[in-house]
């Protein structure tokens, strides 16, 4: 079998804290790029930065589901409200992080961690 990124973590309590629970139940995992991560953490998010979960490709459908618990059959709910009308994306300030990415490009340095996040529609919180 072949070895694939199951997730890409922001930070490294984050990292840790999903590979504890995927070893917990018995499936091998490894972190790749946490120093480069954590040492220049600006990079995050640009061009597939951050520290990547690998795992098993046999370990996929099952990792993915333990990883994944917001979910009730397939379907994200919002934290907040428990609404189903969520959105992946920029969020609310899209157009702030659009202008963000543009002067960054135009000056060819990174201002800051461009993320995309969860966005209810409803109560327009971010998770």
């Amino acid at each position: 079998m072949s070895i694939i990124r199951l997730t890409t973590c922001e930070s490294i309590i984050e990292a840790g804290f999903l590979k504890h629970i995927l070893e917990n139940e018995n499936i091998e995992c490894f972190l790749t790029n946490e120093n480069f991560t954590t040492l220049v953490p600006i990079y995050n998010g640009i061009m597939g930065a951050g520290i990547q979960l690998m795992i098993d490709e046999k370990d996929y459908e099952r990792s993915s589901e333990l990883i994944h618990k917001p979910t009730i059959s397939n379907r994200i709910l919002c934290p907040n409200c428990n609404s189903t009308n969520i959105s992946f994306g920029f969020g609310s300030k899209k157009e702030l992080k659009t202008l963000g990415v543009i002067l960054s490009l135009v000056v060819l340095i990174p201002f800051g961690n461009i993320k995309r996040y969860y966005y209810c529609k409803d109560c327009k919180w971010e998770f």
